[in-house]
């Protein structure tokens, strides 16, 4: 490592030339030190600058010699002594730490990278931390000296981060937890034997559908550093799984990109498990990574050598694709049994599925939600029974008693009980009212949906048919629609035997005003918006909505209940289909564009300026151009 001195150069010169002195025999060294002291000489001969005595001895000769000679110009006599000598070995040298030296390191590097001592008997390996000025030399000397590699630090790692990139919606969308629920977390006895532990181990939250697993599993990933000791270095990473995101999001290979990702990003000391995959996938040129790298890639993370604590939090098991899922699952066990000097802490939420059933008898921990949060519904809903119902203390009691025991541990249906009994309320009622109403509501979460069916079917045909278009982009499309595009897709009629003109004025007229709030109208309590300003999104409210849709859609269900709101598979597919390809043409038709600039035989560069002005306020056109082979191919 370089210190700072007075001068780099000759302190550099000095170190290599005492390691090549100490490497020579006595002929060889006194060859060199000739040669050096002899090219030192004739510079300062040709400044007419004559220090020297005869009656000098050799030793103070050699000194005012060195003293006389600048550091770059002891530096020049290095390197023309290695070159002319021809008995001097192969040169290695290692050169660490010129960044730390500010401007005399950059000085110093030019001096050096400027010297003719390039070939095969001289290599030099110069590492630095990335610095602007170290680079622009290393590129310049590149350009006028053959054989100059240069290797930038961390770029590999950078480079594999990008190939990694994947979509990740669900987390931001997830509900928070109530205020003061999900404390009892911490101190649950499983958690503590599975936190407490210096031993890799999976702790595996089960839960009913609609019981808030991942709102625990986020409250978990958002508290952990506060909540526990010894955690502020530990690697937090989390993936959920979502059938309501992209159809990516439900994938195990875009769970192993992200938690990969996520690792890699935190801290470099995982690159070499990367490393030789990456360049293999580099090589190949494939676009995408093969699945079983991935695997391989986080599987050897057991056999991490440094000592490491890394959380892995994964949501929504029973949601991801069943394909591969119970290898994914081993994988996971695997590395907690194989893990050493890396603790790998895994936190795994899903409903009850076949391949988790082993968890248990495997020596892991596990938490089954319903049982454990019952005096978390039960503060929830008095947070709206007595502030906003006004129920007087003895009804709130049997009130929020009714609710705990029908609630099952299901958070999903204490939510539509708060939504309904607000909706009444509004109507103007006594408190008994209140009351009795509540114990009219059903029990059953699927009961429950269906009475929201019915009530939106008591809409005005607009109001239907708005909400059955918006729940069939909700479902089958290949990505949560944002509102601006949901607005713009809702104004193409679907239906191949309605009139459709390409006109951006009728177009315009069609758009709606206000699309939030016709969100909320037709798609009763089963939408929802998520997301900030340009990327709200409309999305199924929860998980069980989805699934409510597709089980009575089902030709099965036909008989046993019948709704306006019943959609085919395929026949939805058609209709969307047709909403992607008119849109396409009113993009291509530009009708405003028309009118606006003079027609020609060949478009001028304000054509092309304009046109895609025009292009980036239709938002529904990327959807169209990305998706419209895959539901033509549904149809």
């Amino acid at each position: 490592m370089i210190e700072r001195e007075t001068s780099i150069a000759t302190t550099f010169t000095n170190t290599v030339l005492h390691h090549i002195l100490n490497g020579s025999d006595d002929n060889q060294a006194r060859s060199i030190v000739t040669t050096f002291l002899s090219t030192l000489l004739h510079k300062i001969l040709e400044r007419d600058q004559w220090h020297f005595r005869e009656e000098d001895s050799s030793a103070i000769t050699v000194e005012k010699i060195l003293k006389a000679s600048s550091g770059g110009e002891l530096l020049r006599a290095l390197t023309e002594t290695i070159v002319k000598v021809e008995t001097i070995p192969d040169t290695p040298l290692i050169i660490d730490g010129i960044d730390t030296l500010g401007k005399e390191g950059v000085q110093f590097l030019e001096q050096f990278c400027s010297q003719p001592i390039i070939g095969p008997k001289f290599k030099a390996l110069i590492t630095c931390r990335p610095d602007p000025h170290i680079k622009q030399i290393v590129d310049d000397i590149k350009e006028i000296v053959d054989g100059v590699l240069c290797i930038e630090y961390d770029k590999e790692r950078q480079e594999c981060l990008n190939s990694l990139l994947h979509d990740d919606t669900r987390y931001d969308k997830i509900s928070k937890e109530h205020k003061g629920s999900l404390e009892w977390l911490w101190n649950h006895e499983e958690y503590q034997k599975w936190s407490s532990s210096e031993r890799s181990s999976l702790l595996y939250i089960e839960g009913k559908p609609g019981s808030g697993k991942s709102t625990l599993a986020k409250y978990f990933r958002e508290n952990l550093v506060g909540k526990e000791q010894n955690t502020s270095s530990s690697i937090v990473v989390n993936y959920f799984y979502t059938l309501r995101g992209t159809t990516l999001e439900l994938t195990h290979e875009n769970m192993l990109r992200s938690v990969l990702y996520s690792i890699l990003k935190k801290d470099e000391t995982f690159f070499f498990h990367f490393q030789s995959k990456f360049r293999d996938f580099r090589l190949s040129k494939d676009s995408k990574w093969p699945y079983t790298s991935l695997q391989q890639i986080l599987s050897s993370l057991a056999h991490h050598p440094f000592t490491k604590r890394l959380y892995l939090i994964l949501d929504a098991m029973d949601e991801s694709e069943e394909n591969d899922r119970r290898k994914i699952i081993e994988l996971l066990c695997r590395l907690c049994a194989e893990s050493q000097s890396c603790i790998m802490k895994i936190f795994l939420a899903s409903r009850p599925v076949l391949q988790l059933n082993h968890v248990a008898e495997k020596g892991h921990h596990v938490i089954r939600l319903q049982d454990e949060n019952e005096k978390d519904i039960s503060e929830f809903a008095r947070s709206f029974l007595g502030p906003d119902l006004y129920l007087p203390p003895d009804m709130l009691d049997k009130a929020t008693e009714y609710i705990v025991e029908n609630a099952q541990g299901v958070f999903v249906w204490v939510y539509l009980v708060k939504e309904k009994l607000f909706e009444y309320a509004e109507r103007g009622c006594t408190k008994k009212q209140i009351f009795d109403f509540l114990k009219s509501l059903p029990t059953e979460l699927e009961e429950f949906y269906r009475d929201i069916l019915r009530e939106l079917e008591k809409r005005e045909e607009p109001d239907i048919k708005d909400g059955l278009r918006m729940f069939r982009f909700v479902l089958f499309m290949y990505r949560p629609l944002r509102l601006q595009e949901l607005r713009h897709a809702l104004a193409i009629p679907d239906d191949a035997d309605t009139e459709f003109l390409t006109s951006d004025e009728s177009f315009e007229e069609d758009l709606i005003h206000g699309i939030d709030k016709r969100v909320v109208h037709c798609g009763g309590n089963f939408l929802e918006i998520k997301g900030l300003d340009e990327d709200r999104s409309v999305q199924f409210m929860h998980h069980t909505v989805r699934e409510f849709f597709l089980w009575y859609n089902k030709p099965a269900m036909e008989l046993d209940f019948k709704s306006r709101f019943r959609m085919n598979c395929g026949d939805s597919h058609i209709r969307i289909s047709i909403t992607c390809f008119r849109y396409l043409m009113l993009c291509a038709a530009n009708t405003s564009l028309e009118k606006a600039l003079m027609c020609v035989d060949y478009w001028t560069p304000k054509h092309f300026e304009a046109y895609s002005e025009y292009l980036n306020k239709r938002p529904f056109l990327n959807y169209a151009l990305s998706h419209l082979t895959q539901h033509i191919e549904r149809c």
